[in-house]
């Protein structure tokens, strides 16, 4: 293990911790900040990852396991901004994903963690489990979650001025 993947596994341990607190947390939902964190996680991802491909073949069960990842990421982020509570609160939109949807975000991870342990298994080369695959995953994770909270917080926003 070489010091960029520790630096890697640093920054992913980070943004996770970093997104476990916020997901506990009111915040107030503002449309020009919501879709931050899904495209800086998701350029820091595919930079990752670009590096990643260059330094490794890609197998068809490569391919296979980060579409299965790419899947379960969405879904999760769908179903999490479900359960996310949304409040008017002091004239702003507010919502947080809470304890439950925290830990469907870890069972989601350790999920992730088993596609890698199965991408070692079959030979998927170190594509699969790169930084750069897992900021992806947690990219398109924040995506689903944001999609749903655009839309529910707008729903909010259209019954209040009513």
């Amino acid at each position: 293990m070489n010091m960029q993947n520790v630096g890697e596994i640093v920054l992913v341990v980070l943004v996770i911790g970093w997104v476990v607190f916020r997901q506990t947390q009111w915040q107030a939902l503002d449309h020009a900040r919501l879709w931050r964190l899904p495209i800086i996680l998701g350029i820091i991802g595919v930079l990752s990852l670009k590096s990643a491909v260059g330094t490794t073949t890609v197998q068809p069960i490569s391919i296979v396991l980060l579409v299965v990842s790419a899947v379960l990421a969405v879904g999760v982020g769908l179903l999490m901004g479900t359960m996310s509570q949304v409040r008017q609160f002091e004239g702003r939109v507010e919502a947080r994903t809470g304890v439950a949807g925290s830990m469907l975000w870890l069972v989601m991870l350790a999920v992730r963690i088993g596609v890698d342990v199965a991408g070692h298994v079959l030979n998927a080369g170190a594509l699969v489990t790169s930084a750069g695959a897992i900021m992806i995953f947690i990219a398109l994770n924040r995506a689903g979650r944001t999609l749903i909270l655009a839309r529910r917080s707008e729903e909010l926003r259209m019954v209040a001025a009513h």
